[in-house]
């Protein structure tokens, strides 16, 4: 089994450490709440908050699964809850912070594991939703 670079592991780290001050400063949540689990390709990032559910994978490389070019970030899940105004606003900042901070850490790509691959911009040969960052 290949290990993960030890680049990608620092950037994985530093993003974690990223989300974490994320859930703190601008949910105002308890950062303890997320967890990092690490896999043979990379890691998974959790966070299960009382209006908030955030789950998604910083892959180093995909070995060919689905066609998800490597230097990936993979949305498992985002579930917020509330108000719809409010919901959109922070989806909104949210998904723009996730797309830049994965860009700042070296990740190449973002895509959407349960969504169909995209219509314009999309990553040839992915076989779901996966755009260049």
């Amino acid at each position: 089994m290949q290990e993960i670079k030890s680049t990608t592991h620092d950037a994985i780290v530093d993003f974690f450490l990223d989300f974490r001050a994320y859930i703190s400063e601008v949910f105002g949540d308890n950062s303890d709440d997320t967890t990092l689990d690490w896999n043979s390709v990379g890691a998974c990032i959790h966070y299960f908050g009382e209006d908030r559910t955030i789950q998604f994978r910083l892959w180093e490389r995909s070995e060919g699964h689905l066609g998800i070019p490597d230097k990936t970030l993979i949305i498992i899940r985002i579930s917020f809850r509330g108000t719809q105004d409010v919901i959109r606003a922070e989806m909104k900042a949210f998904i723009h912070w996730l797309k830049q901070t994965a860009k700042t850490h070296g990740f190449l790509h973002f895509a959407d594991e349960d969504c169909q691959p995209l219509a314009t911009d999309q990553v040839p040969g992915c076989r779901i939703a996966c755009i260049r960052l």
